[in-house]
């Protein structure tokens, strides 16, 4: 499990996370929600050891994040962030199998291609394997991080926690895409075990997907627990300032959410600041 507590991050004198926390259990898929702003980049970095925290503490597994060797924590925990541009070319196949560096000298003779073609089939770029990922669209490019990161946390035994945390992974995907994505996610949850904490802004796949939602404003907790307490009309207003309805629909287990034009007045003061 991965426990982040009364997490505090301070930026140019300024509080822009405070108090905030999340968990994720092993074989739990959470979001994390918010306007833009709210503090949901700077917590995922914070959990992923990427930013020090002034305040809080996160731990993994019961060991605090700092008491990890680096090769150790590479092989519990994979990190994809918003936006990788690499400065040089490099074929598809070999960006993947970065992901296995940890396990460098561990696996036997072409195995290392072997789980890096399986990564990419699971995100569907098979055959993408002598591509230049320079000349691959945004959506495909942040696909083949994606096959990177599982590559990093693919174990041939299930056993023992593992972790994914992903900022805005649906970015640059059409919407045929990020259901797929998504449904991948849940498959890996559910049937892996593994633990995954990622950033959503379309609220209705967290509705459809997540386990937990988090829902942060202005660098504070808002609110946190299943979709159906957390995305509701008033969470919404106050997350984000829209007016919102949570509809249902004949012969559909989950509800989905149609957001109305009319914003409310949460944005009138921008300049509050965090205490």
């Amino acid at each position: 499990m991965i426990e982040a507590n009364h997490i505090g991050v301070r930026k140019s004198g300024r509080w822009i996370l405070r108090k905030a926390g999340v968990q994720v259990r092993a074989g739990e898929l959470v979001a994390l929600i918010g306007a833009n702003g709210a503090g949901k980049s700077t917590l995922l970095k914070a959990v992923a050891g990427e930013v020090t925290p002034d305040e809080g503490a996160v731990s993994i597994n019961g060991k605090i994040l700092a008491d990890w060797p680096a090769a150790g924590l590479a092989k519990v925990r994979a990190v994809l962030s918003q936006s990788v541009q690499l400065p040089f070319s490099m074929p598809v196949i070999d960006l993947v199998e970065m992901g296995r560096y940890p396990y460098q000298g561990q696996e036997p003779g072409g195995r290392t291609r072997e789980i890096a073609r399986l990564c990419l089939k699971q995100v569907g770029l098979s055959g993408y394997d002598d591509r230049d990922i320079r000349t691959l669209s945004g959506g495909e490019q942040q696909r083949a991080q994606l096959a990177r990161v599982l590559a990093q946390v693919h174990r041939e035994s299930e056993s023992g926690e593992r972790f994914l945390l992903l900022d805005e992974p649906t970015a640059s995907q059409d919407i045929a895409q990020k259901q797929q994505l998504l449904s991948l996610l849940r498959k890996l949850a559910d049937e892996a075990g593994l633990g995954i904490l990622t950033i959503l802004h379309d609220l209705n796949l967290a509705m459809q997907y997540a386990d937990r939602v988090v829902l942060l404003r202005g660098g504070h907790l808002l609110k946190s627990g299943p979709p159906e307490t957390v995305l509701t009309p008033e969470g919404i207003a106050q997350g984000f300032g829209l007016k919102a309805r949570v509809v249902r629909t004949p012969g559909e287990a989950l509800p989905h959410i149609l957001t109305c034009p009319t914003a409310v007045d949460l944005f009138q003061n921008e300049e509050t600041a965090i205490s």
